[in-house]
């Protein structure tokens, strides 16, 4: 190629480079230069953080006993502020109705915040008002009318117009006191009043009696249909806002609330922040400020609770005001915003109507359980125990004196009694009487004498009758709980043989329920070979046989073993969870009926303990004979075990509560057909024919009475206490006088 081909060739390349440059720098400044100016007024894009909402926990008829209720706040970042400041902090003011000491704080902290670290968000107000009342919780009400809101901007005072001739509170009847200001010629005049019932101040004229500063007005539209307050919707407010203060932003999340509170604390469980070794154990599912629950149905069913959280994308512009949505989507087109996921509803087996009379059962007594439970399922219909708490306060909003309080109690408000194990006393006699009849140490004809003691080993074993029950058999043995009959079969026994029959009844073992429980003791030969202090004694097997030792059972499985007792010989397993239910509506999970074992037992045999059981409720001379209804037949068991114990440093009441006896009683009803189980355990209780029979029988006659339960049936939670009667236990309930 010549030099002047060459030469003609780079200048075309030139000229088409120049060409194409040129068009690109067309498209970019006067096709696309807007979109691209619109850009560049971005200062980041981020993502935030959708947070699921939490699946309700509901009781078997659908009423709710954990709920979310959405919590609002409102922060700013100083940084973003700048020459803007000063109408940012007069727009939040405006439309937080800030008095003039709270504006003063807030510009205090941000000066701090621009030394320290001007990024960092500072938090204006926590809970603000949305559909929620923030005195207790109701949900907000629109009103026909809007009310009117008298506010001083220096004093931060609020009134309500009223006029001067009123005698009575217009919100709650109460009478007001009114104050006047005396000029030293025509008197005291009607300035404002109080109302001493409510508290709310009003005044005639808009002027702050406080300060004499002229009064603003707010016109509200939402009203709490419980404390008759108004409001304004600040949250809705601020969005409308929003996009016009830079650095501002709102930050939504789900707070649990907890409607039945003490009712079954023990039960559903609460929440509270997270800790590292949460966010350990489960790598990426938690963040720092997440929240997860605690004990109960909110541990347990915390992964189907939570749901999972969604991600929204925002750009912000070098002011740090959000862009608006048309914005966004303009400059950025097919972003898909993963959406959260809310956590299915858990619905439980348990009533919460029974629960009710169960609590109100035990209102005489300072601390204890109980459980009742479907004989022929399983499914768990009321668990209760005393004291309680309140787990509302517990969710994130502990104070101090609350948890200095609540570890000083000596009545242990955070055990659950009803899974917690203790020697059962003579419930576990029925064990002791099937495996007697099994192995063919006694009949049911066979007497054995009852002097009021049992000499074995060179030591004197008392019954609880101490003047003796003459000759028994099993039934009468039942009937009278005659400790020196069961000693005896209990010899005969040998600890291994009575301690597969235990296990056969389900002792030793987990119940199955979802919440966190203990599986108790059922001793061996073995096991004090190796626990005891002076290894394995023969005299263990006589205290095993009546129930007390070295054996712990909980309530809930002294709830199975007389389950397992009245259906045949099914053990199954305890359940509390009925069903899950998503977002739609759709049940992802059905709770089956599982049968963990059968009991090998002969059916004659059965039935005679079963026989026994009715004479301890039904005949005059039974050791529950005080308990028995009229309108159905009971059949059940005392026990009373020795529990005698000392704390140091406690009061002489709590020193004399802690020598008493652990009292318990089992039962079943109806006793042809089972139905239920009921399970009482009385902390140092006493007796149990004494005590805790008397509160099964009120728990029958509840089941009774609420039996059918129609699935809908209306309950209202019990109002928010803001203090007066609760007593010392901490779970509302009246104690004997």
């Amino acid at each position: 190629m010549s030099s002047a081909a060459r030469f003609g060739l780079a200048v075309t390349l030139s000229i088409a480079l120049f060409i194409t440059l040129m068009g690109r720098l067309f498209y970019l400044q006067i096709v696309h230069g807007e979109s691209f100016r619109e850009r560049a007024r971005i200062s980041f894009v981020g993502h935030e953080r959708i947070p699921a909402r939490r699946g309700l926990i509901k009781d078997a008829a659908g009423r709710v006993l954990a709920s979310n209720q959405a919590s609002h706040q409102l922060t700013v970042t100083p940084f973003y502020l700048g020459k803007e400041r000063e109408a940012v902090v007069t727009r939040l003011a405006q439309l937080l109705s800030l008095n003039q000491q709270e504006v003063d704080e807030l510009n205090a902290r941000i000066d701090e915040g621009l030394v320290k670290d001007r990024w960092a968000p500072i938090v204006v107000r926590r809970e603000l008002v949305s559909e929620a009342c923030p005195f207790d919780g109701a949900s907000l009400e629109l009103l026909e009318s809007p009310a009117r809101r008298l506010t001083c901007g220096r004093c931060g005072l609020r009134y309500e117009p009223i006029d001067p001739k009123a005698v009575f509170c217009p919100i709650d009847r109460g009478r007001l006191t009114w104050h006047g200001v005396d000029d030293g010629q025509h008197g005291d005049d009607h300035v404002h009043a109080s109302c001493n019932k409510c508290g709310r101040g009003f005044v005639t004229a808009p002027v702050c009696p406080n300060d004499g500063q002229l009064l603003t007005v707010d016109e509200q539209n939402l009203g709490c249909p419980v404390c008759k307050r108004t409001f304004s919707d600040e949250v809705a407010s601020l969005q409308a806002q929003l996009y016009t203060l830079p650095g501002v932003e709102l930050h939504t999340s789900f707070r649990r609330e907890y409607p039945f509170r003490y009712d079954g604390a023990h039960v559903i469980g609460y929440m509270n922040r997270v800790t590292r070794e949460d966010r350990e154990r489960e790598p990426g599912v938690y963040e720092l400020t997440d929240m997860r629950g605690r004990r109960g149905v909110e541990d347990a069913a915390e992964a189907f609770l939570r749901g999972a959280p969604g991600e929204a994308l925002f750009l912000k512009g070098a002011r740090g005001k959000r862009l608006e949505e048309s914005e966004l989507k303009k400059l950025i087109q097919d972003v898909e915003f993963r959406r959260s996921i809310p956590g299915d509803e858990v619905w439980l087996t348990l009533d919460m109507q029974l629960q009710r009379e169960v609590k109100r059962a035990f209102r005489y007594y300072k601390s204890g359980a109980a459980v009742v439970v479907d004989a022929k399922t399983g499914g768990v219909l009321a668990m209760y125990s005393k004291p309680g708490f309140d787990p509302n306060i517990w969710s994130g909003r502990l104070t101090k004196d609350v948890w200095e309080e609540t570890q000083a109690n000596p009545y242990s408000p955070l055990l659950n009694k009803a899974l917690t194990t203790y020697a059962p006393g003579s419930t576990y006699k029925i064990v002791t009487s099937i495996a007697g009849l099994e192995e063919g140490i006694i009949t049911p004809d066979m007497t054995i004498h009852c002097p009021g003691h049992y000499e074995y080993g060179g030591r004197r074993f008392h019954c609880h009758n101490r003047s003796g029950h003459g000759p028994v058999n099993m039934i009468q043995a039942l009937k009278y709980s005659c400790d020196v009959y069961f000693y005896r079969v209990g010899e005969m026994l040998g600890m291994d043989t009575l301690a597969r029959y235990g296990h056969a009844f389900g002792f030793g073992e987990p119940t199955g329920v979802e919440i966190s429980e203990r599986e108790g003791r059922v001793p061996t030969r073995a096991w004090h070979t190796k626990n005891s202090p002076n290894g394995y004694q023969p005299g263990f097997v006589l205290s095993t046989a009546i129930g007390q030792g070295d054996l712990m059972a909980s309530s809930l499985q002294v709830a199975r073993a007389f389950a397992a007792l009245a259906n045949g010989g099914r053990v199954l397993k305890m359940h509390l969870v009925k069903r899950r239910v998503d977002e739609h509506g759709h049940t992802v999970y059905e709770a089956p009926v599982e049968v963990v074992k059968t009991i090998d037992a002969a059916p004659q045999h059965m039935a005679l303990v079963r026989e026994g059981l009715v004479r301890v409720v039904n005949d005059p001379d039974g050791t529950a004979s005080d308990s028995a209804l009229d309108s159905v037949v009971i059949a059940g068991k005392t026990g009373t075990a020795e529990s005698a114990e000392s704390r140091p440093g406690v009061s002489p009441e709590i020193a004399r509560w802690l020598k008493e006896d652990h009292a318990w009683f089992a039962a079943y009803a109806p006793a042809e057909d089972p139905q239920i189980v009921v399970v009482v355990f009385v902390e140092h209780g006493g007796s149990g024919s004494k005590t805790a029979a008397p509160i099964a029988q009120r728990i029958i006659r509840s089941w009774l009475r609420l039996a059918p339960r129609p699935p809908s049936a209306a309950l209202d939670p019990e109002p928010p206490d803001h203090g007066g009667d609760e007593d010392a236990l901490g779970d509302g309930e009246d104690e004997a006088p």
